[in-house]
């Protein structure tokens, strides 16, 4: 990977004659972010107060799963105490019968078929489930993963050469629902194809022997939001049910690992069937006797109390090793890490993947720290909506992260591109306000590919183009946006004070556990604490301990790595802060903690 950059003026020379993108700033533009709002979903309410009681929880905690929709005894307590029953039926995915009597086949007659995967956590843990369950049952399947420059999907090119290699079917793991043209040159070759897939199906359906998508308009399953594994997870769940039924529960058993950290991986809501095989993986995680997750959750210095891991475990420590081989060298790391049964080899592979990641990181940095130097020399947030920065040699898998990063920082859309031999390749994310795929479509003239969803794209397009690209952006999202879209909002799930935060309460919320996606970590409000004591702590002083007194009682407070603007307060001042309350368990005592997650002055 080059760090090699041109100059901001050689990567966007002038543009065709375009109102938005022909404009001269007349001062110096404005790069600061612009400071959010604060908001609160709830309070705690009389009606909570009851529904605890009924429940014994905290009135804090009830109002918090109010605010998401589980308002009675009933669904706080199967929100809490998520069953089997949970679990669908996969039967009622759509092309499942065809599905499984064209694998049932392959398998007793022993054809020669394959699985094609991706390159990303989901479509890794889809690829090794997919293969380990089907080899358990004496198939004679291959399997076979793009690796980034290759690009996403099942191609062509991947079609003929499995046809060359004497394939006779394809199955597809996250992927191929847009695969139109793919599959109908596996036709063409006499390949059959098995599609199983979550992402958005387009206007029409590959013309496969099946396509197992819960998001089909026509399907009936009752929930739309598996991720891939889970789509792979109910195809083989299928499969045993109908062909090897007493092999069904111990298939459930094993796997059910891979489909609930892909599901978190993934970020698809941690609802519904997703909770449960969420819940139960990070249960199974604790103790795993799979040799590639037991390498992978050692390296990753995951620290395990009870029986269970968190979704932060999976978020911020598993997950992050997975995808970076696939960002910066190979995916099928990952995959052998997964597929290999022999423990001295998943621990160098782990070792692999933590170096990688250490590589990751540092590059992630680097070019955040480039992107951010661009955003300085050519973006005025007063008037640009939608970020748009490019570098030389900035690596394919690298820029979707910094992406994110940038619209975390300025709450506004970011296209991040790397150019590399005359092409410029990229990613975007976005906010609630504004559909990427609408923009893309807008700019579809410019563009070699693209594609995506409302918060997410990738795309590639001439560099020569840059310029006029960022110039349609822009005035693209003039239309779409106002300022008032780009003001970030920082919201707590419920306003409390003092006398409310009890450990009752903290223990409460640990019970939300699998947090992520569509379940996130509940964030409480506090209004006019008052700073008693501050220090720095840790190793290199670079997180703050505070000693607070609000509404009669004193608490503990943590921020970790808050940067500067935690150092800026002082004892005797009065702040407001969203914070989790934790418990802190130390030397054989208890105490409760509040985690600060952001502080501010009072507003008087």
């Amino acid at each position: 990977m080059t760090t090699a950059r041109s100059t901001p003026s050689a990567l966007f020379p002038a543009p065709a004659a375009t109102p938005a993108a022909t404009r001269q700033h007349t001062s110096k533009p404005s790069t600061a972010p612009i400071a959010p709002r604060w908001q609160a979903l709830t309070s705690p309410n009389e009606a909570d107060a009851r529904i605890a009681s009924a429940c014994n929880i905290s009135p804090v905690t009830a109002a918090v799963l109010r605010t998401r929709g589980y308002d009675t005894a009933e669904a706080i307590n199967g929100f809490f105490n998520p069953h089997i029953s949970s679990v669908r039926d996969p039967f009622q995915l759509p092309d499942i019968k065809p599905a499984i009597e064209r694998l049932h086949r392959a398998i007793k007659d022993g054809e020669r078929f394959l699985v094609f995967g991706d390159y990303d956590v989901d479509g890794i843990t889809s690829t090794a489930l997919l293969v380990r369950a089907l080899r358990a049952l004496k198939a004679n399947v291959s399997y076979q993963i793009p690796e980034r420059a290759d690009g996403y999907g099942l191609s062509v090119d991947a079609v003929e050469k499995a046809a060359a290699d004497g394939f006779t079917l394809i199955l597809t793991a996250d992927c191929g629902i847009t695969a139109e043209k793919a599959v109908l040159r596996a036709g063409e070759l006499g390949l059959d194809v098995i599609i199983t897939d979550h992402h958005d199906p387009g206007p029409t359906l590959p013309a496969a022997l099946a396509v197992i998508n819960p998001k089909r308009a026509d399907s009936n399953y009752g929930f739309r939001e598996l991720c891939g594994c889970g789509v792979a997870f109910k195809v083989m769940q299928a499969l045993m049910r109908e062909y090897w039924p007493r092999h069904a529960d111990s298939f459930d058993d094993k796997f059910v690992e891979l489909a609930g950290l892909a599901a978190i991986a993934d970020c698809v809501p941690l609802i519904d069937e997703n909770r449960y095989l969420a819940r139960e993986a990070l249960r199974r995680l604790a103790t795993t006797n799979k040799p590639g997750l037991q390498a992978l959750i050692k390296v990753s210095r995951v620290k395990i109390t009870g029986d269970s891991l968190s979704g932060r475990h999976v978020s911020f420590s598993l997950a992050p090793r997975l995808n970076a081989a696939g960002r910066v060298d190979s995916a099928q790391k990952s995959l052998a890490l997964l597929m290999s049964s022999d423990l001295i080899e998943c621990e160098a592979l782990a070792e692999e993947l933590e170096e990688h990641n250490r590589l990751r990181q540092e590059t992630t940095n680097r070019i955040m720290d480039e992107a951010r130097a661009l955003v300085l020399e050519e973006v005025d947030l007063t008037r640009d909506f939608v970020i748009v920065v490019a570098g030389e040699g900035w690596p394919k898998g690298i820029v979707g992260l910094v992406a994110s990063r940038l619209v975390e920082r300025y709450a506004r859309p970011a296209v991040v591109l790397g150019i590399e031999d005359g092409k410029a390749h990229g990613s975007g994310r976005s906010i609630a306000d504004f559909n990427l795929h609408s923009m893309l479509e807008h700019t579809r003239p410019l563009l070699l590919s693209g594609g995506g969803h409302a918060i997410a794209c990738g795309l590639s397009l001439d560099a020569t183009s840059l310029a006029d690209f960022r110039a349609q952006v822009l005035e693209y999202a003039a239309g779409q946006l106002k300022i008032d879209n780009l003001v970030p909002v920082i919201e707590a799930d419920c306003e409390v004070t003092g006398q409310d935060v009890t450990p009752q309460v903290a223990l409460d919320l640990e019970k939300l556990e699998p947090c992520g996606t569509g379940n996130p970590e509940a964030m409480l409000m506090m209004r006019r604490a008052r700073i008693l004591d501050t220090r720095a702590i840790g190793a290199n002083g670079d997180h703050v301990k505070w000693q607070l007194f609000a509404d009669g009682k004193r608490f503990d407070a943590v921020w970790w790595r808050p940067g500067d603007r935690g150092f800026t307060f002082r004892a005797s001042q009065e702040i407001d802060l969203c914070f989790v309350p934790q418990l802190n368990h130390w030397n054989g005592n208890t105490t409760l903690q509040l985690i600060v997650k952001d502080a501010r002055l009072c507003q008087k």
